[in-house]
């Protein structure tokens, strides 16, 4: 209880201390929003403050003099990276910038006009309030009930049109997981969300642009085929292809893309565009759409510092076009830290604070809690938030409440433990909601925009038809997998092994049965080649692109159907041309019947088995979306058709029989069979006898149920691969 008193005198103190203070001397409050001072100022003589606490930046400092006295101020930060403003009786803050920092404000503001001036339809404000916040999951392993994780507790928050709002906190504590829930994808188990005012609905799902982390994009396309793409499959039907591909355009010069924009994206064994640009990609991905909400999650991460600066100036250029920015950083630098408007502190899943970012510091040091040394506000607000009080003042009632017991203590340290340091500030904040009133802390704008939500409802179910779909899924498929199938590995492998079977069956001949037998085994080998080579190409598709899928199928941007069939009429052509290559070679090499027609019966027949195998190989890595058990399962069943294929043994054992009827290896050898040594029909019909086949218990004759079962086979297992990934939740990235 008295903990809670001393917190809620100390939350009254930060409510008045712009008015109180201000009573006896001027108040100079040092940010850090990343302009720059006057020139001149640095290297001058250091006007000595009275009763300063703390040297670091974002502190209050009682000044002696006035602001006109003032010659220099250097707290162990380069002038380049602070901004003084001086708080009035009233309560508001005058900033004195320097030249470089108007002329920065000048840049944005310039910048965030171009971005209205884009030639998109306007964009629908929403206003996002989420309220109670509560999200968990149930621990695997544990069988009871009770057995729940809480990753929220209780998040409450509020975002405007032309806002950026921060979601901020150290690794788990539940950032990605409330972009997760703000953005629909998944759903809270208590709270509220609106926008508007309006509960989450199908509508609003093609209003917000969701960013990943992790770039997802396909890395042998070019930066501007990417967003092309992108466009012609995303944006509405009211638009023409041309007007399509000019708002890609567009896009790509706002975002600065221009330099790039015929470099391939590139990936982790594939060099291509830098770590930013690649991030602006992502961004710009969603830009096309115009939403009103754009979510991203840690677009920083992995940047340095300049590179992150022009992203977070870009995603506030964007906020002041009118769109609602909700983002999540984990550490950002003091100059990024200022380029937010509002700020969310997560620790542990709870809120420890929400209200203006330039605020954060201020609403901490009244507690009592401040940094002892000069610290960027981002690392302080951090430390906080893990339970990390060193090189800080501890409040006065936290001292109180735990030293004289000292059983809370960590005693080798002598340091409040961390779990002390995030009970008190999360009580901390409670009093301050209680005080001001969560009504009016997250009070939202009215914005009467139901109409025009409802309205697009409809018209932008899909961005392309079904057919439109199909085609431009078929380009990029051939543009972004020629790569792969033509790699020099893929190559290399299919000539070696066709030079290494012409030399090995040099010229056979198959007029005596040694000879004839040798040539059976090679179009056995043949068979098998060419059922195990696309079968475990083809399993690590789905698992590969996996996220690229789900990311786009939840996005709406394609039908499933259209994409799977455009996928499988992309392979034909690029399936066909190994496969001819690797013919010619044996044919010439091994000299089987060398007639066009046996060459072309061949031809169709292996290409019939890789078109069979490779949708086996697709089915078996929807089904499991794991490259290691669908390559184990994968290595049985093609052993199992193998051994049933029937060149080692021709008679099965009655229960066992089945097996060969469902090998595509048995099929494509008894047709290979069939073209080079068996009877014409027309011979069969003027001598009157069946005919007689060279090998002892195999029929030869054409009866064309290989080709139907090999046809067969081949749709079903697309239809199979169809079902798979349609079970597979797409919707829902991890």
């Amino acid at each position: 209880m008295e903990g809670k008193q001393y917190s809620e005198c100390q939350i009254q103190n930060f409510e008045d201390s712009k008015v109180a203070v201000t009573e006896k001397d001027p108040i100079m409050r040092i940010k850090q929003p990343g302009d720059e001072i006057q020139e001149g100022m640095h290297g001058c003589e250091e006007k000595t403050t009275s009763d300063t606490k703390s040297w670091s930046t974002g502190f209050l400092m009682n000044m002696e003099s006035t602001v006109a006295e003032i010659d220099c101020v250097s707290i162990g930060v380069s002038s380049n990276d602070i901004d003084l403003s001086v708080l009035h009786p009233d309560g508001s803050s005058l900033p004195i910038m320097g030249k470089s920092s108007l002329s920065e404000a000048d840049d944005e503001e310039s910048e965030s006009h171009t971005w209205k001036k884009l030639g998109f339809e306007p964009t629908l404000p929403i206003c996002l309030k989420f309220e109670d916040v509560t999200y968990k999951v149930t621990v695997k392993g544990e069988k009871t009930p009770d057995a729940n994780k809480y990753i929220l507790h209780g998040i409450t928050g509020l975002v405007h049109p032309g806002e950026v709002l921060a979601l901020m906190g150290p690794s788990g504590g539940g950032k990605t997981t409330l972009l997760n829930l703000l953005s629909g994808r998944i759903k809270l188990d208590s709270g509220t969300i609106t926008y508007n005012n309006q509960p989450y609905s199908k509508s609003l799902k093609w209003r917000i642009g969701f960013v990943l982390q992790d770039d997802v994009a396909f890395p042998h396309l070019t930066v501007k085929e990417t967003l092309t793409y992108a466009a012609l499959l995303r944006l509405p039907n009211t638009l023409t292809m041309q007007q399509k591909k000019e708002r890609a355009t567009c896009v790509i010069s706002e975002l600065g893309l221009e330099r790039c924009q015929n470099t391939v994206v590139g990936g982790t064994f594939l060099r291509g565009i830098s770590g930013g640009e690649r991030k602006r990609v992502c961004i710009a991905n969603e830009i096309l759409l115009n939403p009103s909400l754009l979510l991203l999650d840690e677009p920083t991460s992995g940047l340095d510092s300049t590179t992150a600066l022009q992203i977070v100036k870009m995603l506030r250029n964007i906020a002041r076009s009118g769109k609602t920015v909700v983002t999540t950083i984990h550490q950002p630098y003091s100059r990024l830290f200022s380029k937010f408007d509002k700020l969310i502190l997560l620790g542990k899943g709870s809120s420890l604070y929400f209200g203006k970012a330039s605020d954060a510091m201020l609403y901490f040091s009244s507690m009592g809690c401040s940094p002892l040394i000069a610290m960027n506000p981002a690392e302080f607000l951090t430390d906080l938030a893990n339970g990390n009080i060193k090189d800080k003042s501890v409040p006065s009632d936290l001292e109180d409440k735990f030293f004289p017991r000292n059983n809370s203590l960590d005693m080798k340290h002598g340091e409040l433990s961390q779990v002390d340091v995030h009970e008190y500030l999360v009580e901390a904040y409670a009093v301050k909601e209680a005080k001001l009133g969560k009504t009016k802390l997250i009070k939202p704008l009215l914005i009467d925009a139901e109409p025009r939500m409802k309205a697009r409802s409809s018209t932008m179910e899909w961005g392309a038809t079904w057919w439109d779909q199909l085609s431009i899924l078929f380009r990029r498929g051939l543009k972004e997998r020629r790569h792969e199938y033509f790699s020099c590995i893929r190559i290399t492998q299919v000539f070696s092994t066709a030079i290494v079977m012409g030399l090995l069956w040099w010229r056979s001949d198959a007029s005596s049965p040694k000879g004839l037998q040798d040539q059976a085994g090679l179009l056995f080998f043949i068979s098998v080649f060419w059922a195990f080579f696309p079968m475990f190409t083809a399993i690590f598709t789905f698992p590969q692109e996996r996220v690229m899928l789900a990311k786009e199928r939840s996005v709406g941007m394609y039908r499933l159907s259209a994409y799977l069939l455009a996928r499988m009429i992309s392979d034909l052509p690029l399936d066909l041309i190994l496969p001819l290559v690797f013919l010619v070679i044996v044919y010439l090499m091994a000299g089987l019947k060398s007639t066009f027609t046996a060459f072309s019966l061949t031809m169709l027949t292996v290409f019939l088995s890789v078109v069979a195998a490779q949708g086996l190989g697709l089915t078996i890595g929807a089904a499991f979306m794991d490259v290691k058990k669908a390559s184990t399962l994968a290595s049985v069943i093609i052993m199992t058709s193998m051994l049933s294929g029937g060149f080692f043994i021709q008679k099965v054992p009655v229960f066992m029989s089945w097996v060969r009827y469902i090998s595509f290896t048995y099929h494509t050898y008894r047709l290979l069979l069939k073209i080079h040594y068996g009877c014409s029909t027309s011979l069969d019909a003027e001598s009157g006898s069946s005919c007689k086949s060279p090998f002892k218990g195999l029929r030869l004759d054409w009866d064309g149920m290989e080709v139907g079962t090999m046809v067969a086979m081949t749709v079903g297992y697309q239809i199979l691969a169809y079902a798979f990934l349609r079970r597979m939740k797409l919707m829902t990235i991890n």
